[in-house]
């Protein structure tokens, strides 16, 4: 999945500058530095889904062929994580939406952090992109709800992620899988001519 870069959106700017600690402040740090990433806090417009960077990338691939809306979501570069910006107070009921779906064992299952947590993401102005942290879907002011870009649905979320890892999971070795491996491991290889 390719990231995108966005222009600056008053309305998505002023959501963004909510989850900070001075909203005025950072609206004005901002317009000076149009470039800067920014620090904010979850738990006040917005939770987060953390997870591995594949696992996010599958399942909105996932999400948009069963035509659900895609929310903002960022990657970060320097890591192998990702994560989706989904409505406050995610967080709560995060633990029942992946117990109701089947999570391969072999996979860590995807978290959700709220309050006392805090996300690093890319500025909303164009640039190249570089940085530790990238947009695979940025907020869109346009389509905005109540003066907040739409966020992806935790319920669908879950539910693609839980797709995507069946997907992705490395295959399940078995009792037998793991006999004939430790057989192979002991016998000589063949001699190839």
């Amino acid at each position: 999945m390719q990231t995108r870069e966005i222009a600056e959106h008053e309305i998505v700017s002023a959501w963004l500058a909510a989850a900070t600690g001075r909203p005025e402040t950072a609206t004005a740090l901002w317009h000076e530095n149009p470039h800067l990433p920014r620090r904010l806090g979850c738990g006040m417009t917005f939770d987060i889904v953390l997870a591995d960077r594949s696992l996010i990338e599958a399942a909105y691939q996932l999400l948009d062929q069963y035509e659900q809306p895609l929310g903002p979501a960022v990657v970060f570069t320097n890591l192998r994580s990702a994560a989706v910006l989904v409505p406050r107070g995610t967080g709560a009921v995060w633990h029942s939406l992946m117990a109701a779906s089947q999570w391969p064992d072999r996979l860590p299952r995807p978290a959700c952090l709220g309050e006392g947590h805090a996300i690093l993401v890319p500025a909303l102005a164009p640039r190249p992109p570089s940085g530790i942290v990238r947009w695979l879907v940025p907020p869109d002011g346009e389509q905005s709800v109540g003066g907040a870009p739409l966020l992806t649905s935790p319920a669908p979320l879950a539910r693609c992620l839980s797709e995507a890892g069946a997907l992705l999971a490395p295959p399940e070795r078995t009792p037998l899988s793991r006999a004939v491996s430790a057989v192979r491991s002991v016998l000589p290889s063949p001699k190839r001519t």
